[in-house]
């Protein structure tokens, strides 16, 4: 049976339909496609920068491709640590030390200030921290205040302090003819000096640097008062001293030395 012409035309324009429906479905499964992976991958994307899972992986799973997971792990590891800057700080804002050590009577602390009292000339009036004796190359700055005016008296730093005794110092001193002036004395007890005329009862900002074998003493915000010499003792900790008068000390600061 032939079919009519209005029939094969009816036949041709429904194989074009079934041409076109199949056309737009193929062109909508590609734009799906193309779609579902944009999105994964600004999943994937943000899932790197943020530190999350592999974003096709199974719900509840971290399992990623090992070049993935290193670039991950590489991505959201923390920072190494920094070191301080300083090795130390006090500023004796309770009463318990139990790091320092006295070696005789007459330390103490009240409101915020540690001082040393005893004023026997045959007393060795020293605070040391006592867990410094291993530090080399550092700066150390505290507030000292020369309380009284007798004369030879004097109220500074130690450093470069030794376990038998033998250290540095950094200090305040009215000598016995009244003069008063800034001394720096080695480990090995070379003097070195220049005239300060310090306030009784003002606090300075005394400031030691140990770095080697150099050795630098001076008070902070009068450049003119640094002195400088030279020691062969490497290592010590830090400490406090005062001799004849009361010695008032505050905010002790350690720094790593350059």
């Amino acid at each position: 049976m032939e079919k009519s012409p209005e029939s094969e035309i009816y036949d041709l324009k429904y194989a074009r339909y079934k041409r076109r429906r199949l056309m737009l479905l193929l062109l909508g499964a590609a734009t799906l496609v193309f779609l579902c992976a944009a999105v994964n991958f600004t999943f994937f994307a943000a899932g790197i920068a943020l530190g999350h899972v592999w974003p096709l992986s199974p719900p509840g799973s971290t399992a990623v491709p090992h070049m993935i997971a290193s670039y991950r792990v590489n991505q959201i590891a923390p920072p190494p640590p920094v070191p301080n800057d300083f090795l130390y700080r006090q500023s004796f804002d309770g009463r318990a030390l139990p790091d320092w050590h006295t070696f005789s009577d007459g330390w103490d602390v009240q409101n915020g200030i540690y001082y040393g009292t005893n004023t026997r000339a045959d007393a060795r009036s020293e605070a040391v921290y006592g867990r410094g004796y291993q530090w080399a190359d550092y700066h150390l700055e505290a507030d000292v205040t020369a309380t009284g005016t007798v004369a030879p008296s004097s109220a500074g730093l130690l450093f470069r302090y030794q376990e038998n005794g033998v250290g540095g110092q950094c200090r305040l001193r009215t000598r016995a003819n009244g003069q008063r002036q800034l001394e720096l004395v080695t480990p090995e007890g070379q003097l070195v000096s220049t005239s300060f005329h310090f306030v009784t009862g003002e606090a300075y900002r005394l400031r030691v640097t140990a770095v080697g074998s150099a050795l630098t003493c001076e008070i902070i915000g009068y450049p003119d008062s640094r002195l400088t010499a030279s020691t062969t003792v490497q290592r010590g900790t830090v400490g406090l001293q005062n001799q004849g008068i009361t010695g008032a000390f505050d905010n002790v600061l350690v720094e790593w030395g350059d």
